[in-house]
């Protein structure tokens, strides 16, 4: 299980957005969301753990915590992510909700509709909107 002192992390700074993600997951997910990521070569940008019913996604080169996903209430999952133009320079909602999701989806080892995920997020990003 990857641990938060694995690697090395920021904290979320202040400036934040909020957003709500509703899905669910099995029991066997749940475990591989528990289990968490550490990277293991130099193209893989993302760091996560999980502690206290949350998962945090750092992107692994800076240590900049991104995403915190709160998953207190079951099939809701509570996102807060960072807004500090210094660390992050995505600002869509839609974005994250995708970037959420595909990084989910690789911990559960159910990548079957990230490809349709990341289209969607490139053709935003293709049409000229923030993306990092």
């Amino acid at each position: 299980m990857v641990k938060r002192t694995d690697w090395k992390t920021v904290g979320m700074p202040e400036q934040t957005a909020n957003f709500v993600i509703y899905r669910e997951f099995t029991d066997s997910e749940m475990e591989y969301i528990k289990e968490g990521h550490r990277p293991q070569e130099m193209e893989d940008k993302w760091f996560m753990y999980y502690e206290d019913g949350k998962l945090f996604i750092h992107r692994s080169w800076t240590g900049y915590c991104i995403y915190i996903i709160d998953f207190a209430q079951k099939g809701r999952l509570d996102v807060t992510v960072n807004r500090d133009p210094e660390q992050y320079k995505e600002n869509r909602i839609e974005n994250d909700e995708d970037m959420v999701n595909i990084r989910i989806n690789m911990l559960i080892k159910n990548n079957a509709e990230n490809a349709e995920l990341m289209k969607r997020y490139l053709a935003r990003k293709n049409n000229g909107d923030s993306v990092e």
